[in-house]
């Protein structure tokens, strides 16, 4: 399976991955608030407002989408080196966090995503059932 392997400052942290359908991303992400927020962000021992995530959604159980997520860090220096590998494994590093995708539940509003049949790709499939608001 396709894995991403995601290493920090030379440590291997998690190989992230599916086996079967639904998405995985990685996002690198700094917020910066206020003036010279990026200056500010540069002269503290850490960088506020810098944040990195490795999850994405399972798609695979009929039953409903799971939110995953491997990676949630948000300790970084300046010279820390943040690498991805895209690696062929038998399996990923089990998320350290799996749960019901909430608003997407079958039985909630009766939509949920699912893979798209021409591409691939993740689309929010029909209303399954009439949902009920009483």
């Amino acid at each position: 399976m396709l894995g991403f392997e995601i290493w920090k400052n030379g440590r291997k942290v998690a190989v992230a991955g599916l086996e079967d359908s639904g998405a995985v991303s990685l996002m690198l992400t700094w917020v910066g608030k206020g003036a010279l927020a990026s200056s500010r962000a540069v002269e503290g021992s850490g960088i506020d407002g810098l944040d990195l995530r490795v999850g994405g959604i399972d798609t695979s159980d009929p039953l409903g989408d799971q939110s995953v997520e491997w990676i949630e860090d948000t300790e970084f220096r300046l010279g820390d080196e943040i690498q991805v590998r895209l690696v062929s494994v038998a399996g990923a590093d089990a998320p350290m966090r799996r749960e019901p995708t909430r608003a997407l539940l079958a039985g909630e509003a009766g939509y949920r995503f699912a893979p798209c049949s021409k591409c691939g790709g993740v689309r929010l499939r029909e209303r399954a059932v009439e949902p009920d608001f009483n």
